[in-house]
């Protein structure tokens, strides 16, 4: 049975390239900017949040591959 997507959701009509040429055309300055902004928010919400010590206690834990990628510029 095929299903049919709705136009906002079909990839022919919006490609992923499309949706994130801004931000292939900026500076790192620019794309630091806009990181900056963003954790800015992040810490407003979360300064609202009433369970704000929980979320900060979370904790994902990093993969193996990530571990061993820090150990290696670690040593160079």
């Amino acid at each position: 049975m095929r299903i049919s997507l709705p136009p906002s959701l079909r990839k022919e009509l919006h490609t992923i390239e499309r949706e994130v040429a801004w931000a292939k055309q900026m500076s790192p300055e620019q794309r630091l900017s806009v990181v900056a902004l963003l954790c800015r928010d992040a810490v407003t919400l979360l300064q609202m949040n009433p369970k704000r010590d929980r979320v900060l206690a979370l904790r994902d834990a990093l993969p193996e591959s990530t571990r061993r990628a820090l150990a290696r510029l670690r040593q160079r």
